[in-house]
């Protein structure tokens, strides 16, 4: 989406602003953040080598997860620290690709 209107381009020319619509499968052409989705994850093995699907959401989702995390952990200390594939992230990274969602 540019300039308000959706339309078609190849991803040589997108640009900094330009909102992408991306399905499952596709690789990601550019470093990004979520807006809206739903029942993402993504394969970031291209970029960590690592195979394992991560979750990614909306910041505001991501951040209410933080605190659910931190919150557990402060009620039992016993409970395993949170590792990067527990909690979604934002963050979509060029050239890796969309698993679901």
């Amino acid at each position: 989406m540019r300039n308000g209107k959706e339309e078609e381009i190849n991803y040589n020319y997108i640009v900094v602003g330009d909102i992408i619509k991306i399905e499952a499968g596709k690789n990601i052409p550019v470093d990004g953040i979520i807006l809206d989705a739903s029942g993402v994850s993504c394969t970031e093995a291209a970029m960590t080598g690592e195979s394992d699907e991560l979750k990614k959401d909306v910041l505001e989702v991501c951040l209410q997860r933080r605190e659910e995390k931190d919150a557990e952990y402060e009620i039992n200390k016993d409970y395993q620290k949170k590792n990067n594939h527990d909690l979604p992230s934002p963050i979509l990274l060029s050239g890796t690709q969309f698993a679901t969602g």
